[in-house]
């Protein structure tokens, strides 16, 4: 029974200090916004910084590596070499491309056309593109490539990830700073939050007073004012859960210019359901701790 009545306290002053929010709907607004705006920001990098992550992941899985011959080895030991590659369990697929083939390819781009003209003879080797097994680690596939790299038949091996790993620094660099400014937000959130419950303390600071003088709790009396931070920081929290989702949307077309560059139909998804709870969940707790900090200073002082 007490444990029903300490809990219907609870609602009972969590609800009077929603509806009492809700009746200063100016002042409420500019406090909700002033931690919704700085709350989204780490919130929408995070989403963004998600999606290149796996963007980078996806493009990953296709890496793949060119294997040149030799100019002089013939169709059978080509097809023998591809044949015994295309049976590493690395390996997921190996694409022949011919001389014939290649030269087909740079007479179709136009800054070779010119030069190819003046050959008499196709210079181009056998090529064999090589895209590793789903399941391939990235130790095997570059023990792959060292391998290849050794077979006699084999003139040069070419594999372009430099630019593949110098994102993947990039993307962890971003995500430190992210933490970082996360961190620093929420350390601003809450000394926001503190600061608008320490004035609502201070105008009514004369009710306060009188009902500790009555014998009223500390637990009672910082009660009301621990909730009407949990309400701003919720607000907040849906505040940029929103803004995240508008500011998606507005990337949604800039993105897809992006992936048509890299001939990818991937789409920028938004923050998961989880992600946004974790976001409403961030404000309610860092209003809570602002309001916290906010009472026990200001009771002190009273007492």
């Amino acid at each position: 029974m007490n444990l029903m009545r300490y809990l219907e306290r609870h609602l009972a002053c969590c609800r009077s200090e929603a509806v009492r929010l809700v009746r200063q709907p100016m002042g409420s607004l500019l406090t909700v916004a002033a931690i919704g705006l700085p709350l989204a920001l780490p919130a929408g990098l995070s989403a963004v910084l998600q999606n290149m992550e796996g963007l980078a992941a996806a493009w990953g899985e296709a890496r793949s590596f060119s294997i040149y011959l030799k100019p002089n080895v013939s169709i059978a030991v080509a097809e023998q070499l591809a044949a015994d590659l295309q049976r590493n369990p690395a390996v997921g697929e190996v694409r022949r491309i011919s001389p014939g083939e290649a030269l087909a390819i740079m007479e179709g781009r136009s800054e070779f056309a010119a030069a190819i003209e003046t050959l008499e003879e196709n210079p181009l080797p056998w090529t064999l593109v090589i895209a590793p097994a789903p399941g391939a680690s990235e130790n095997e596939f570059l023990a792959l490539q060292d391998t290849a790299a050794t077979l006699e038949e084999v003139d040069q091996v070419r594999a372009d990830t430099q630019w593949l790993q110098r994102m993947s620094a990039i993307l962890a660099l971003a995500g430190q700073a992210m933490l970082l400014i996360l961190v620093m937000v929420l350390v601003a959130l809450v000394v926001i939050i503190g600061n608008t419950v320490r004035l609502e303390i201070q105008r009514q600071r004369d009710a306060v007073e009188v009902m500790s003088l009555l014998g009223a709790s500390r637990g009672y009396l910082r009660r009301p004012f621990l909730y009407q931070g949990f309400w701003y920081g919720l607000g907040g929290g849906l505040l940029a859960v929103l803004l995240v989702r508008l500011g998606l949307w507005t990337l949604g077309g800039t993105f897809a210019d992006l992936m048509a560059l890299y001939e990818s139909d991937r789409a920028l998804s938004g923050a998961s359901w989880r992600q946004e709870l974790a976001i409403l969940g961030i404000g309610a707790l860092t209003g809570w701790l602002g309001a916290w900090r906010a009472v026990a200073g200001q009771l002190r002082t009273i007492e």
